[in-house]
């Protein structure tokens, strides 16, 4: 995994800070973190990326919006999206799903279920 980054889009900084630290001791190259949708694409249009952890619910852009626009972009669309959201909120992860996401995670997450993330999509 040395050669892939992942990016965390999320905006509660603790939430960003501990999946980074999780996902560096699984040997995560580089973790890139936006605090909403809009630092995300900002953060794409200059980085390539292996794998998007993409919180559903923030200000400015939210994660479906955001999923909409990477799901629009024919090299973005490739990236696989793993939505990280709170258990109250299936309906929209049943949404984001539908949209093409490739996964959930829900919070809050254990290293385990995000190990196996890394490995499904990044390995």
């Amino acid at each position: 995994m040395k050669d892939k980054q992942v990016l965390v889009v999320d905006d509660h900084p603790i939430t960003r800070k501990f999946l980074t630290k999780v996902l560096e001791q699984l040997s995560v190259k580089k973790v890139l973190e936006a605090g909403n949708g809009v630092e995300a694409l900002k953060i794409l249009a200059q980085e390539e990326v292996s794998l998007i952890l993409l919180d559903l619910t923030m200000p400015v852009m939210g994660g479906i919006e955001l999923l909409q626009n990477l799901k629009a972009d024919a090299t973005l669309k490739l990236i696989p999206v793993v939505m990280v959201t709170a258990a109250a909120e299936q309906h929209r992860v049943d949404e984001a799903l539908a949209l093409g996401a490739d996964g959930c995670l829900i919070k809050p997450i254990a290293k385990q279920p995000l190990s196996e993330v890394i490995s499904r999509f990044i390995l």
